[in-house]
């Protein structure tokens, strides 16, 4: 196997500087080095590869077609190895801990984990999942996943998406209650339905006493003969027909998207209550975790869901 020729190592920084701020006398500021230093590292570069990579004017410097695609490479490139070299400083292999309620990490995040890991092929990542949101539940996580309106003392928050809430179920349970799929549908129609029920006990979601409240409906007084722990265990319920379950936008869309759901009533908004991605103010790898929070944001839709 043929020895793989590098290019000048110690002209690729210079070049990513003089790439990205379009000036020789910008990237010798940043980097503390003079013009005249720059200028030689991007003579040599060039030289090495046989090719232009800037068009040189008194305006500055802008890239050839060959600059763009090396300044593309050159930027990955040096993004890995800042990455690993940050890991490395902080001890070694990093773990990211991740933490979130079942419902968000089977609906949301477990369909974007391995994009997830390839973008960090560097790091290990651990997925805590609990609906308990309290410090002791917290305590092991770098990253939180959260509930609620964004207000943790001591957490940095970014929304993901705000709360949408509206009454879904199978196309087979509503196929056989023609009354359900009549024009006009109100929130009154639902009340002599099986309504599916999460356990109470947490009271930062909404239950259906509560979304019936907020419809002017009084909640029944029968108490849930059922109740389900988990939403993927009430999903599931769901799916098999078994009734109508309050979703949360964000989290069914690609149910209802297949046909596996119906969405029954348009959705109920609380745009101060919604999902937050949250990390501990003082993080000891903050840089990096404010990276991953800007790589879940960038796999939020560019639209809402209909």
């Amino acid at each position: 196997m043929s020895k793989r020729r590098y290019p000048p190592i110690g002209c690729l920084i210079p070049f990513e500087a003089a790439a990205r701020l379009g000036s020789m006398s910008a990237a010798a500021r940043e980097l503390g080095i003079s013009q005249p230093a720059i200028s030689r590292h991007l003579q040599l570069l060039e030289a090495d590869l046989g090719q232009a990579l800037f068009h040189r004017n008194r305006r500055g410097l802008s890239l050839t077609a060959a600059g763009r695609d090396y300044r593309d490479a050159v930027t990955l490139g040096l993004e890995n190895i800042a990455r690993a070299t940050e890991i490395l400083r902080a001890g070694g292999d990093q773990t990211i801990r991740i933490a979130a309620n079942f419902g968000f990490a089977q609906q949301w995040l477990m369909p974007r984990f391995s994009r997830l890991r390839a973008s960090y092929p560097a790091l290990f990542f651990r997925l805590l999942t609990s609906d308990q949101d309290d410090e002791l539940t917290l305590a092991n996580s770098d990253l939180a996943i959260r509930f609620g309106t964004g207000d943790w003392p001591g957490w940095h928050s970014v929304q993901l998406f705000q709360e949408e809430v509206f009454p879904i179920c199978s196309p087979a349970y509503v196929g056989e209650r023609p009354h359900l799929h009549k024009a006009g549908i109100a929130a009154g129609d639902l009340l002599g339905e099986r309504l599916l029920h999460m356990d109470e006990v947490n009271a930062r979601w909404l239950t259906w006493a509560n979304w019936l409240r907020l419809q002017g409906l009084k909640p029944p007084a029968a108490k849930p003969q059922l109740l389900y722990s988990t939403y993927p265990l009430l999903l599931q319920a769901t799916l098999a027909g078994e009734g109508i379950a309050l979703g949360w936008r964000g989290l069914v869309d690609p149910l209802l998207q297949s046909g596996s759901l119906v969405q029954l009533l348009p959705g109920l908004h609380r745009p101060e209550h919604g999902y937050f991605v949250t990390y501990r103010i003082g993080h000891s790898a903050e840089k990096l975790l404010r990276e991953i929070v800007d790589w879940l944001l960038s796999e939020m839709p560019r639209e809402p869901s209909p």
